[in-house]
């Protein structure tokens, strides 16, 4: 059993760093771990920091320098030692089977995970079970605006899940060229008349959905962001108009993800759910699907996530 003590003020560090936490035996039944960025000075204020909750798969993968890329930590230490940002603390979840085989999204599996390392596959509950630990053990402030997620690619699907299935708990959430799943799973572009969407009817999400009796189309649409969008009462609704969505498209097709981005901007504004960018939602003409313009993203969306965190009520 975990200890309900926060740990509110640690010995402050003199530089910021990634800690990697382990909890030996998740809700998932093994042993997993996730990453936390704590900024320089870290147990200096008395208010907590906000949270963000950062997705890609595993959860090594923004801390790392692909693309040749500068990495998460030399990204977040610009922008808050140039006042752009107040420090915050970046949850990264990790989401992945040990084999990397399958994608890493916090939606429970279907299939039985157990001799792929994964016990249950509870990763939804996984998810939360990581955001609890976060507000036990780490200085982080308490409520909805204090709490935001964004993601690349798969990560910017799960990002866009989380917040749009529950806005009530998140204040502000972004994605990068996101791989979003089409309504009903059905690829509109693919002719004569669209066919089953060969990205998420793959071996690389049938643990998810694909159980003993072939693929479970109903969860695949209560696993889809739009499925969320659509079904709204009058409090969902309110918390979904609330939520600050950063939402961004690469380049083009070849590029990237943009057609996925459009269908759902076009159902988040069909519902009244406002995007910073959709005015300008490819992120730039040449705007790649790599690391590199991935942060380019995040170093924009960072400031609109403290905008949140900072407003009142």
């Amino acid at each position: 059993m975990r200890s309900k003590q926060r740990e509110k003020h640690p010995s402050q560090s003199e530089e910021s760093f990634v800690k990697w936490v382990t909890i030996p035996r998740s809700v998932l039944g093994v042993r997993r771990s996730f990453g936390v960025y704590l900024p320089r000075g870290y147990g200096e204020s008395t208010r907590g920091y906000p949270a963000l909750y950062l997705f890609r798969g595993a959860e090594r993968e923004w801390a790392e320098a692909q693309d040749q890329r500068e990495g998460l930590k030399v990204l977040v230490d610009r922008l808050i030692d140039d006042e752009v940002i107040e420090p915050l603390i970046v949850v990264m979840p990790g989401l992945m089977e040990p084999s990397g085989r399958a994608q890493g999204i916090p939606v429970d599996w279907l299939a039985d995970g157990r001799h792929r390392g994964v016990g249950n596959g509870r990763f939804e509950r996984h998810f939360f079970e990581i955001k609890a630990i976060v507000e036990e053990r780490f200085s982080v402030r308490i409520g909805r605006r204090h709490a935001a997620l964004d993601g690349f690619s798969m990560g910017g699907f799960s990002a866009m899940y989380l917040g749009l299935k529950y806005p009530n708990l998140f204040g502000s959430v972004g994605a990068y060229d996101g791989s979003f799943m089409w309504p009903h799973q059905i690829d509109p572009r693919l002719k004569p008349s669209g066919r089953g969407c060969r990205l998420w009817l793959s071996d690389a999400c049938a643990p998810y959905f694909c159980g003993p009796h072939g693929w479970d189309l109903h969860k695949m649409e209560r696993s889809n962001p739009i499925f969320w969008v659509s079904r709204s009462n009058s409090k969902r609704r309110a918390d979904l108009r609330s939520l600050q969505v950063h939402m961004h498209a690469a380049g083009s097709e070849i590029l990237g993800n943009i057609d996925r981005c459009i269908e759902l901007d076009r159902h988040l504004e069909e519902a009244g759910v406002a995007n910073s960018f959709r005015d300008n939602l490819v992120f730039a003409p040449n705007a790649a699907h790599n690391w590199c313009w991935a942060d380019r993203h995040l170093a924009v969306t960072l400031p609109l996530h403290d905008q949140v965190s900072k407003s009142i009520g």
